[in-house]
């Protein structure tokens, strides 16, 4: 594993410091998953650009527009009830 030293400003540092401590990790543990998140997010669009690069855009919101047309509306299931879904209880 690598050691960075890190400079950034004062209160960038008590932001992060606080957002961390509301999650209950290290700042070093906080940043790291940020940086991860971040990776992971730039990588995800540009695999996704890719995959549509040669798709026809007007085709695509046609069948998301008619995809969205099907779904209805209703209550958010709870976090329990998502468990026992995926548990297939």
């Amino acid at each position: 594993m690598a050691t960075l030293s890190l400079r950034m400003r004062d209160d960038l540092k008590a932001k992060a410091q606080d957002l961390a401590s509301k999650q209950g990790v290290s700042l070093n543990s906080y940043i790291n998953a940020t940086l991860a998140a971040t990776i992971a997010q730039t990588e995800t669009l540009a695999m996704m650009g890719d995959r549509l690069s040669n798709v026809d855009r007007e085709k695509l919101h046609a069948r998301v527009l008619k995809f969205m047309s099907k779904t209805q509306t209703g209550t958010e299931p709870t976090p329990a009830e998502i468990e026992r879904a995926v548990s297939g209880e």
